[in-house]
């Protein structure tokens, strides 16, 4: 059978679209593959530049890491810290014209040679005396932060709420020449 030119020509682009449609059909799932992987080596490159960076900076932030913990109080270790913690965050509120309504202490935690004490308090005031206690409470560095804070409204233009304090301290090595009544450094 011979076939003439037009058919040749039909079966020829028949062929060609055929052969385009397989080839689109097998590289399209390989083209989102590669667009995929393309995407996961940018980001694991950025990971590694962000990596990188930090290790850069792990002598500084080993520095500004000696320097906050030798701000930090140290108490001896038999030492019961809730009574400076209460007296301390007392002070500031009383001094900005904050009333505390109620204290409660969490229990001490402990993470490596750092230690932590959270007081939810509920407190009632307008709202210059509460930004002056937190402005207070900003100024103590990393000794005392403040978290959780609510403030709601009432009739009287008198605002009540509660936040937690966390106070981060240190604790003298057993055997260590700390007094046992007062914090060594920075004084509560």
């Amino acid at each position: 059978m011979k076939m003439s030119s037009r058919e040749i020509l039909l079966a020829g682009i028949t062929g060609m679209v055929a052969l385009f449609g397989v080839s689109y059909l097998l590289a399209v799932p390989r083209i989102k593959d590669w667009s995929v992987l393309r995407d996961k080596r940018e980001e694991a490159q950025r990971r590694i530049d962000l990596t990188q960076r930090l290790i850069e900076q792990a002598p500084a932030w080993d520095v500004k890491l000696k320097e906050l913990r030798r701000r930090l109080p140290q108490y001896a270790p038999e030492k019961d810290v809730t009574a400076d913690l209460m007296i301390r965050i007392e002070k500031m509120a009383s001094a900005s014209g904050l009333t505390l309504a109620s204290r409660d202490l969490e229990k001490e935690t402990r993470s490596a040679e750092m230690y932590e004490l959270a007081a939810n308090c509920k407190w009632e005031g307008k709202l210059e005396p509460l930004v002056q206690f937190l402005f207070a409470l900003q100024q103590e560095d990393a000794i005392l932060d403040v978290s959780q804070l609510t403030v709601a409204p009432n009739e009287k233009r008198i605002l009540k709420g509660s936040f937690t304090v966390y106070c981060s301290y240190s604790r003298a090595k057993a055997g260590g020449s700390t007094d046992k009544n007062e914090p060594k450094g920075q004084q509560p």
